[in-house]
């Protein structure tokens, strides 16, 4: 009798305390989930991501869950067929050239900045620090970057790298598959013109080492020294200053003025924890938050001062295109076809 009235005893214990652990605001299975869509780099453990889901987790009561973004299109699909627990809270890393078509395919929340003012943001992005629903998250200027101790002189035009000393020796983006090789595509027809670009192209052929499919494996044929030069963003040399102590790898600084990417965040209009997305972007945007994001994820900070003390500060000042021509999706897909048939016809 007193084994059974024992484990009765227990039973009623286990079920007490089965209750009280869900009804406990601290129990992890029971705090809100925020599942936010970000790029490889941003959550990977070198990225900013798990610095930044630790902090916010920290106050907000839930959890944090990144989801590795996949190509544009595929990644739209998701966000239209996603519903309920499975809904994405928060895009991160869509660039200027992805909005048209995110607003095509996914209805969007705008994300509200009424304790910003104008001068919170750093002047080269205030203009385009808003695009409809999405905001400016952090934003980069690109160029060729080389080693000074094995470029001399150094080159200061895009004509400078038909020289011969550049032959079989760039490393370039494929456009098809790579943000920085669509820009590189997309600033040879701005700053030249479509035929002139065209033409230049086809002289650069021969100086060609490898359109590789990402900006990360056309890098590492030039951290490899395989690659003379490749096209990358003005903040890799302070990669490598960090990184490896070096002041060799310089970015060049052209006569033409240089592209930029903005990369953004947007809330799907079907989020499921609308209002914790919104506290997580304004983290995103607070010092901390942009501090975190520069140091880690190589890109300049949207706000105003952030730079201010760091490795960041000694990047000198690049012309950059008063306004970036974005075409139309269907006349970058026509300009990417012309590279790609121009090339399998040399």
């Amino acid at each position: 009798m007193r084994h059974f009235l024992f484990f009765v005893g227990l039973v009623f214990v286990l079920l007490v305390a089965g209750v009280l652990s869900k009804n406990n605001p601290e129990n992890a299975s029971e705090k809100p989930v925020v599942r936010v869509f970000a790029p490889a780099s941003f959550i990977s453990q070198w990225g900013p991501g798990p610095w930044l889901k630790e902090k916010f987790e920290t106050n907000c009561q839930c959890q944090l869950e990144f989801i590795e973004s996949s190509e544009a299109s595929i990644m739209f699909e998701k966000l239209k067929t996603g519903r309920g627990s499975k809904a994405i809270d928060l895009v991160l890393g869509l660039d200027q050239f992805d909005l048209d078509q995110a607003l095509a395919q996914v209805e969007w929340q705008k994300i509200e900045l009424e304790n910003h003012k104008a001068s919170d943001w750093v002047s080269e992005i205030r203009a385009s620090l808003e695009r409809g629903p999405f905001v400016a998250l952090d934003w980069g200027v690109l160029s060729f970057v080389v080693r000074k101790s094995e470029t001399r002189p150094l080159p200061t035009s895009l004509d400078d790298l038909l020289k011969p000393e550049f032959r079989g020796k760039i490393s370039l983006q494929d456009p098809r598959t790579s943000t920085p090789g669509l820009q590189f595509l997309l600033w040879l027809v701005q700053v030249k013109g479509e035929d002139a670009a065209f033409e230049y192209i086809k002289k650069l052929e021969p100086q060609i080492l490898s359109y590789a499919p990402s900006w990360s494996a056309a890098y590492g044929l030039f951290q490899k020294s395989q690659a003379k030069t490749t096209f990358s963003y003005t903040t890799s040399p302070v990669y490598h200053l960090v990184e490896e102590k070096t002041q060799d790898v310089v970015a060049l600084q052209f006569k033409e003025p240089s592209p930029i990417q903005v990369e953004y965040m947007g809330i799907p209009r079907h989020c499921q924890n609308c209002d914790l997305a919104r506290r997580f972007s304004m983290f995103l945007l607070s010092p901390e938050g942009q501090k975190m994001i520069m140091s880690k994820n190589y890109m300049f900070p949207v706000l105003a001062g952030v730079r201010v003390g760091t490795p960041f500060e000694s990047i000198p000042h690049y012309d950059i295109l008063s306004s970036q021509v974005i075409p139309q999706l269907s006349d970058r897909e026509r300009i990417v076809k012309k590279w790609s048939d121009i090339r399998k016809a040399l």
